[in-house]
């Protein structure tokens, strides 16, 4: 399955959001098993049992720079239960849409475990847990990236999924 989120940072020039994005790597980790808390507490709204992965494991690849281009390579996975969640591997982008505007995306993929059963309940549910987690991890990513740009920067957001 295909997650995509993104947010645009405005004003927020490419080098600066780029530093930010950086500096916030540190804070990656907590920004994952805090956005994936929130998918967990949707899956406790929809009546599924709560509380099975306590912890999410976030690995942060080695950053590729290209000219108004910085691409992140993630993966995160549920720690305790692994067999039950699905890893995810992403990119996280940030690409320069104009002189004070960057473009932050989260492209990634996983396979629902469990074969067809998993599949029919990751249709049925569990997408939506996956789709929670990635926005909030987003989310917390921009305001993140703009707290350190001051006051006038600001995050819009959208985003999209699509199977796959």
């Amino acid at each position: 399955m295909f997650i995509y989120y993104f947010v645009l940072i405005a004003p927020g020039r490419f080098e600066e959001v780029e530093r930010g994005l950086l500096e916030a790597l540190e804070g990656l980790p907590d920004a994952a098993d805090v956005a994936y808390r929130k998918g967990e507490e949707i899956r406790a709204r929809l009546g599924l049992k709560d509380g099975i992965a306590k912890k999410v494991r976030l690995h942060v690849g080695e950053p590729v720079r290209n000219d108004g281009l910085l691409t992140i390579p993630l993966s995160w996975e549920a720690t305790g239960t692994p067999g039950l969640f699905p890893r995810m591997d992403a990119e996280l982008v940030a690409s320069t849409v104009g002189p004070d505007l960057t473009h932050v995306a989260f492209r990634g993929s996983y396979q629902p475990p469990l074969g067809a059963v998993g599949r029919a309940l990751d249709r049925a549910v569990l997408h939506r847990v996956a789709e929670a987690s990635v926005k909030g991890f987003v989310d917390r990513l921009g305001d993140a990236v703009t707290d350190r740009l001051g006051t006038e920067a600001r995050v819009e957001v959208g985003g999209g999924e699509r199977d796959g």
